[in-house]
């Protein structure tokens, strides 16, 4: 879904953050924030990287709060359109993925316009503030092979 031009699919893995500890460094982590979300990123550590499974891993966790998200079918949504806009992810051509570990996190309430807990609309606004933080976060931390020679 966030498809950047001239772009290659890059086949990312998604290994899910379990330990708090990985939480809690995320939490200091770099972010960029989109309507009522915050993607942190960071870096994996070396050992993450000896384990991964695949060499295009990347780590996810997800924090979506029951105190600005009541409905569970909600909250799985949310889980959902990250999981697969990730899984769908576009790299620019010539870019290379080094080992994230991202973190979304929702900040505050959904705007209450949204009365079905998996509405299409519900879906949309979703996926563009999810779109809008991958694509800043690709910005930001893919380094391209031109640029590093």
């Amino acid at each position: 879904m966030t498809q950047l031009p001239q772009g290659h699919q890059c086949g990312v893995s998604i290994d899910m953050l379990r330990q708090p500890e990985a939480f809690a460094a995320c939490f200091s982590a770099r972010y960029a924030q989109a309507a009522e979300f915050r993607l942190h990123y960071r870096a994996a550590p070396p050992e993450w990287m000896a384990a991964a499974s695949r060499p295009m891993t990347c780590w996810l966790g997800l924090v979506i709060p029951k105190k600005f998200c009541k409905p569970a079918v909600r909250r799985n949504l949310i889980k959902r359109v990250m999981r697969q806009t990730l899984r769908e992810l576009r790299l620019p051509a010539g870019a290379e993925l080094r080992a994230p570990v991202l973190m979304l996190r929702l900040t505050r309430k959904l705007p209450p316009e949204f009365r079905s807990a998996a509405s299409p609309a519900l879906r949309a606004h979703v996926q563009q503030a999810v779109n809008a933080l991958l694509g800043a976060w690709v910005e930001r931390t893919v380094q391209t092979l031109e640029a590093g020679a």
